[in-house]
């Protein structure tokens, strides 16, 4: 404060009242509030903070001028506090201790978990608990747990979904896929699926369709979903371009499974289409051409280390398309298992909307 010795004083100080100078640069940013350091290690004790907070709060409610006793006076002029004064001094919080977090017994939890067959969630809604505290409370004890049931990864108690709109046949499709499923069973479903499509599944068609069976049901039979594709006799899909010659339905030519995805769809819906349409000018060809709309299939957008250039010729055909005033639908890695609504919508076409049942 020397520095600032006999310039005007600008502001008081909060806690002693005295008058001194702050630079504006300091009162611009919340500073410069106390007159030395004294003060302001003062004002941080917490106490004399609080008490002289709340005398300003409740001054009026006491006789005396110079203490705080937090006693309502005969001359206070003010309504009664909603607080008592002394009870915001209290700055610890008491310890509760409720009989329904108490830890059950060891032989209460094996009982109802093994005997009884309730599942960690009954018990934790049993002892009015969390179903994390019924965890802690096994990992305490080193009480084994039951496996996780082999299913289609869904929810067991998903049936109670079914109360809105419930129907004999909704029931029965809810019920098949939540059924448990055998190896057998698991390799039926990809067999079926490729007598029907002519290829073999990706990971994501199955995760996507309600109808097959979880990603993680075959995971947990097989390891991982390309050995489970091998269990059923076939080769696994290479992840980005194949080094084989692929062919969607309609006999075109494809680069990957995600093209034969989207022309085997165009197929099914009866559009007419063309496949490796050349840009009006450079070396570039199009995916799809469907009524003189181009239709571009980016799915390789995050693997730069596959196609280092890849946002580059992404760049270059839409400005293509923007100079020669051609029509651009983009699709991405996460459209190809709702064409229905992302291209049907962009083509203009009116399809009806996906149900699970």
């Amino acid at each position: 404060m020397k520095k600032n010795k006999g310039k005007t004083p600008n502001i008081k100080c909060e806690l002693c009242g005295k008058e001194f100078y702050a630079k504006p640069y300091f009162l611009k940013h919340g500073w410069g509030k106390y007159c030395s350091k004294k003060c302001k290690d003062a004002s941080q004790r917490k106490g004399k903070k609080w008490i002289k907070l709340l005398k300003n709060l409740w001054g009026s409610w006491c006789n005396s001028s110079i203490r705080v006793c937090g006693a309502l006076g005969t001359d206070a002029n003010s309504a009664d506090p909603q607080v008592p004064f002394l009870k915001l001094l209290r700055f610890k919080k008491k310890k509760t201790k409720s009989a329904s977090l108490k830890r059950p017994s060891k032989k209460v939890l094996y009982e109802l978990y093994w005997k009884k067959n309730y599942t960690q969630t009954e018990i934790a809604e049993i002892f009015n608990a969390t179903h994390t505290s019924a965890k802690r409370w096994f990992n305490y004890y080193k009480i084994p747990v039951k496996p996780r049931a082999l299913s289609c990864g869904r929810n067991l108690n998903s049936v109670k979904n079914l109360e809105l709109g419930k129907t004999p046949e909704a029931e029965r499709k809810s019920a098949e896929t939540r059924r448990i499923y055998s190896k057998e069973r698991l390799i039926e479903k990809i067999k079926k699926f490729v007598e029907k499509e002519g290829r073999v599944p990706t990971k994501n068609e199955f995760v996507n369709d309600p109808s097959c069976p979880d990603y993680v049901t075959y995971r947990d039979y097989f390891g991982t979903w390309n050995k489970a594709i091998k269990a059923a006799g076939y080769e696994p899909n290479e992840r980005w371009f194949s080094s084989r010659d692929l062919y969607a339905k309609d006999g075109h030519q494809c680069k990957s499974i995600s093209e034969i995805i989207i022309d085997d769809w165009l197929l099914k819906n009866n559009i007419s289409h063309f496949k490796k349409t050349p840009y009006p000018a450079g070396r570039y060809r199009c995916d799809f051409v469907v009524n003189n709309i181009f239709i571009e299939f980016f799915g390789l957008v995050g693997a730069l280390d596959i196609v280092p250039n890849y946002n580059e010729f992404i760049r270059k055909k839409r400005e293509l398309c923007r100079k020669y005033n051609i029509p651009l639908t983009e699709l991405y890695e996460k459209d190809l298992y709702n064409l229905d609504q992302t291209l049907g919508e962009k083509l203009g076409l009116k399809t009806k909307q996906k149900v699970l049942f």
